[in-house]
């Protein structure tokens, strides 16, 4: 149970995958919705007979990912992940970072998305609101077991964001900020860059191909 646990929280945002059945809806606020309205979407993409084809993947892939990134608030992740290196470093640097981030992040979740078989229900518990922050509990459940997961949200712009991911008390932030912290401690800023760009590139790379085209014939 705990190897499962660990997976959930290793694959980042597998929580929005909901797929199957959704929970009950109960009263929920707009927070609550804001994810509701991404795991929709999401979903859609992925089962729109339309992208499923082989030809469709690449196309497929970026309109995942922009369905992403406008809920999941990638910069401010990034900044609090790098911690107090991020304002010792140049707007491009930061940039450089966050893009690597963003790669490493999102594409984690497509290939969550790409290998997705269903079963998996996702029940809206509650949120928090406290000001301009919002805590939305969740929980998984695959039929065998269940997994809490916490979006820790932030109005910006007029729409919530989620700048964290709390799978089972642990959260995501922390975790690569523990991770980060590592890495400067033996090498430079430019190795942590390096070596976050190219595990963004091996995630990316490793989104399968033709999988949905071949459950679907």
């Amino acid at each position: 149970m705990q190897r499962y646990k660990t997976l959930w929280a290793a694959i980042l945002i597998g929580g929005l995958v909901g797929g199957g059945e959704f929970g009950a809806r109960a009263a929920v606020g707009r927070a609550t919705e804001a994810v509701r309205k991404t795991v929709d979407e999401a979903m859609r993409i992925r089962e729109e007979s339309e992208w499923k084809r082989a030809e469709k993947k690449e196309e497929r892939r970026k309109l995942l990912e922009q369905t992403i990134a406008q809920r999941f608030n990638f910069l401010e992740m990034s900044r609090r992940a790098l911690g107090a290196e991020w304002n010792k470093r140049t707007p491009e640097e930061q940039k450089d970072f966050a893009a690597s981030f963003q790669t490493l992040l999102a594409n984690t979740y497509l290939g969550r998305i790409e290998t997705y078989s269903g079963g998996e229900k996702v029940q809206y518990l509650k949120e928090i609101v406290d000001g301009e922050y919002a805590d939305v509990y969740t929980k998984l459940d695959n039929g065998k077991m269940t997994v809490d997961i916490m979006y820790k949200m932030e109005m910006a712009s007029g729409d919530w964001r989620v700048y964290d991911v709390v799978v089972e008390g642990t959260g995501l932030v922390q975790n690569y900020r523990e991770q980060f912290k590592r890495i400067l401690r033996k090498d430079s800023f430019a190795e942590l860059t390096k070596q976050l760009r190219e595990k963004a590139e091996h995630v990316k790379a490793a989104v399968p191909a033709g999988a949905d085209s071949a459950r679907s014939r």
